[in-house]
């Protein structure tokens, strides 16, 4: 665990994760977390009270943050309308590894309200957030943490999904192979036999370790999860990615995610369905490995494979199925039927509401894996590099 003594860096930025989408706040932030039971006072009869605790204790966290050049004023602007703009069923709901909220293992924070202060040309714009936890009802609550498999405080990842039972054989093979290959198991080396799967950007490598363990050919696997992706289409060996898909998913499918915003493309192992029926994909993905206090070289774009105290960061976890994003296809256990047969690749929605033609898939580069969540502005957040003492690539 990182202090504000050992890792400064870490407790001076804060980044809100949406789902995929990750809103680092510019500037400086300086953060309070506080935790306050909830109790029940009642007076009985005579002169005693009782204290009963209704749940367990709930955190309010605030966000103190001072911004300075013009840019930063404007990156924030477009914070404050996902703030106002808030969800269906409520307030806009968020999480974060910050390591004041880890701490405390808050898994959700919706946000309360902000505040902003004149501008003062001697300290800048100061504003003040405030977030809330937002807990499960007690009855979907899960234990957070318990296993190896397990550890998202930042997105609320619990064992559970296990108890989901495979709709064919070969969908159990699948996950088996999966579950082998998860968080804190021996990691296989990729084709390059320098890096393994454990290490944060390799997904199409892990997916081909799980796959050819299952009985998927290991020629179905490329470079990327854009390539693994479109080799499975040309086998006619997945389907489109569609509306009525999460209600027919197959335990063991594989999920492609061929909008991510590496340009190279996701891909992962639908394992189940949470206790609360959230669907769950198991994958090597940056949304557990920067959970885990992954770092990301700001230079390259690519997971540094360490922690800012140089620990290895094993980047293999379960993730709810859109949290990765908006898959794009999915191919169904070895053996099991395809439903639909690849078509015409439907034309993208521009903001004007006129359609253009999607871009035909093209080979990448080898050795740039994927990278299953965008990377904030660089000049909105400040991020740490690994201490000299380790060079994570040597």
């Amino acid at each position: 665990m990182t202090s504000p003594m050992n890792a400064p860096g870490l407790h001076d930025s804060f980044v809100l994760l949406d789902g995929a989408k990750r809103r680092p706040l510019p500037g400086v932030a300086r953060v309070t977390v506080g935790l306050a039971a909830n109790i029940d006072t009642q007076q009985p009869a005579g002169d005693s009270t009782a204290v009963t605790q209704l749940s367990e204790s709930t955190a309010e966290v605030t966000v103190q943050l001072t911004m300075w050049t013009h840019a930063q004023w404007m990156a924030y602007q477009s914070l404050l309308q996902v703030f106002r703009r808030g969800t269906k069923t409520g307030p806009a709901v968020f999480t974060t590894a910050h390591p004041e909220v880890t701490a405390r293992r808050v898994k959700r924070l919706y946000f309360v309200s902000e505040q902003g202060e004149p501008y003062n040309p001697a300290v800048g714009y100061k504003v003040s957030i405030k977030f809330s936890e937002k807990l499960k009802e007690k009855s979907a609550t899960q234990s957070v943490g318990t296993s190896e498999g397990s550890i998202d405080n930042a997105v609320g990842v619990d064992p559970s999904t296990g108890n989901t039972p495979a709709n064919s054989e070969a969908g159990a093979r699948v996950v088996a192979a999966a579950r082998a290959n998860g968080a804190g198991t021996p990691a296989a080396k990729t084709r390059n036999g320098v890096n393994d799967i454990s290490e944060g950007g390799y997904c199409s490598a892990w997916q081909r370790v799980v796959g050819t363990q299952a009985g998927f050919p290991a020629t179905l696997y490329g470079e990327t999860a854009l390539q693994t992706e479109a080799q499975f289409r040309a086998a006619k060996l997945s389907e489109p990615w569609s509306s009525a898909s999460q209600g027919q998913l197959q335990v063991g499918s594989q999920i492609f995610y061929g909008n991510d915003p590496s340009d190279s493309g996701h891909v992962g192992t639908y394992v189940g369905m949470r206790a609360d029926g959230t669907p769950m994909v198991l994958s090597n993905n940056l949304v557990t490995y920067q959970a885990r206090g992954g770092i990301i070289d700001r230079a390259t774009g690519r997971a540094t494979g360490y922690d800012s105290a140089g620990k290895k960061v094993d980047a293999r976890g379960e993730v709810p199925l859109l949290g990765l994003g908006t898959p794009t296809s999915v191919a169904p256990p070895p053996g099991q039927p395809v439903r639909v047969r690849q078509g015409p690749v439907a034309p993208a929605p521009t903001r004007s509401g006129a359609t253009t033609p999607r871009p035909t898939p093209v080979a990448l580069p080898p050795n740039r894996p994927s990278q299953s969540v965008p990377l904030p502005p660089t000049a909105a957040l400040f991020t740490p590099t690994p201490s000299p003492l380790f060079n994570p690539r040597r």
